[in-house]
């Protein structure tokens, strides 16, 4: 066996200083000549190592490569081999939710959780040019100016009521957290944000199509950006990143056609923030039939049959023994991936910037939606600011109402963190177990642990053996005690 670290990534400044020591041609350092080595791999018998010196000293040779295999003969994945990471700066964070939603993709965004909010927001063109420079400013100004009232006030009243917490330096940053938590609620999606992303190449030229179709001007400049940095870098692995007719014309018709069809007026669910709405029927069972047909080399149907023939009991012990030896920082197994859950969910933008992060579940997310209200943290309650909060709501609401009139697409910018939008999620129970690990732990965000209580609660109805070990990292040991005793 010979395992060879064939690369890795490197900051750029470094990788420029390397060049003008060693006296490299820019074209000679490419992250091209490893999607060509390994693209040959599977055709030429000499070691993988020699390969990629071979792809380093004839740059052009493997570009012209990499163009015939990716391109002529559609196999895609060789771009994966080449990553770029970079460093972004200064987009809203309505734009930061629509770049993150990409999910072969690796992002650490500045957290509104733990940094002090200053009064730094984007103006869109598009609200420029229509003419609401002004009162988009004024209205962002007031709610900027709300946030660092409540900030102050949430601090003055959690420093009082955690004394023993904020006699060390952690303890003291992790209560004045919980302000600046509670107060973001106020701020815009137009809020300035930065983040680090780290994709490969063949995302990338997905990620850059699809922006040159959006309706922001400020994601289309944003691809424009992105390819400028890489298209001298990667010209052969990054080509085609001009939106098709699928990407323009594919939305548009089918939007006209469900606006049609889909008449029958929403039914008010009341106060439910998350519906269960299909979950993989017989979910216990099916978890219990691929665990013995993984075991046994046993048909699935022939499984099937065994399980409808165990007793309750027997099942439990079935899946405790899947779940024995687990602990807290341990994925379930795949045997968990075969039975999902479908759930329509209102969230917060808050509460969305942590959801999102779970990739690997399934989002179909709708427009941000005023009809559907907003999140109101309890502790605003608690030192009674809620009409400050309130008025912010108001005066946001009034001019997005005016905004919407000329500019649909854009009047989201001026909503805030508190407003809601309707999010379609799907996730199978292996990334069940490990969201609710997440964001039932005692130090997740308030609100999304909201959700992922009610989301567990429906779960347990359906599927109570498969659901009988979620709970928060930091319960594990108590709740594990409690099961299985």
């Amino acid at each position: 066996m010979k395992v060879i670290l064939s690369g890795y990534n490197l900051d750029s400044d470094t990788i420029e200083e390397m060049k003008k020591k060693s006296g490299w041609e820019k074209d000679n350092v490419s992250p091209e000549t490893l999607s060509a080595a390994y693209a040959r791999i599977s055709r030429d018998p000499r070691d993988i190592d020699v390969l990629r010196k071979i792809a380093r000293e004839e740059v052009e040779k493997s570009r012209k490569s990499n163009q015939a295999i990716i391109f002529g003969l559609g196999h895609s994945s060789v771009a994966e081999h080449a990553y770029f990471n970079f460093d972004i700066i200064g987009l809203s964070r309505l734009a930061v939710e629509y770049v993150q939603k990409f999910r072969f993709a690796s992002y650490t965004e500045k957290s509104q959780r733990y940094i002090t909010l200053d009064d730094d927001y984007i103006l869109p063109e598009e609200i420029k040019e229509a003419g609401f420079e002004s009162e988009f400013n004024e209205v962002v100004r007031y709610q900027n100016q709300v946030y660092q009232e409540l900030y102050l006030a949430l601090q003055d009243y959690l420093f009082k009521i955690y004394p023993d917490v904020i006699k060390t330096k952690n303890g003291k940053r992790t209560v004045d957290g919980w302000a600046k938590e509670d107060a973001r609620y106020v701020v815009s999606m137009a809020t300035e944000s930065q983040f680090g992303m780290s994709i490969n190449a063949r995302s990338l030229e997905n990620m850059l199509r699809e922006f040159g179709s959006s309706q922001l001007v400020e994601i289309r400049e944003l691809g424009e950006r992105l390819y400028e940095l890489v298209k001298d870098l990667s010209p052969s692995i990054i080509k085609y990143i001009e939106p098709t007719d699928y990407d323009i014309k594919n939305p548009v018709e089918l939007q006209n056609i469900a606006i049609k069809k889909c008449f029958t007026p929403e039914i008010n669910q009341g106060d439910r923030d998350v519906t269960l709405l299909n979950i993989t029927p017989d979910t216990d069972n099916v978890i219990l039939t691929v665990i013995l047909s993984s075991q046994t080399g046993m048909s699935y149907e022939n499984c099937k049959r065994s399980v409808k023939e165990m007793s309750y009991q027997e099942k439990e012990v079935l899946i405790k023994t899947a779940l024995n030896y687990r602990m807290s920082y341990d994925s379930v197994s795949r045997y968990f991936e075969f039975a999902d859950a479908l759930f329509e969910i209102n969230i917060s933008s808050t509460n969305y910037a942590q959801l999102k992060r779970h990739r690997i579940a399934s989002m179909i997310t709708h427009p941000y939606n005023v009809d559907l209200g907003i999140t109101l943290p309890p502790n605003i309650e608690k030192i009674e600011r809620t009409d400050i909060f309130n008025a912010v709501i108001e005066r946001t609401e009034k001019f997005y109402y005016k905004l919407k009139q000329a500019l649909p697409d854009h009047a989201q910018y001026i909503l805030t963190n508190a407003h809601k939008r309707k999010i379609l999620v799907k996730m199978n129970f292996r990334e069940l177990y490990h969201f609710m690990s997440l964001r039932l732990d005692q130090h997740a965000q308030w609100d999304i642990r909201k959700t992922a209580e009610d989301m567990k609660e429906e779960l347990i109805k359906t599927a109570p053996l498969t659901s009988m070990m979620m709970c928060g990292k930091s319960e594990f040991d108590d709740h594990k005690k409690i099961v299985f005793d």
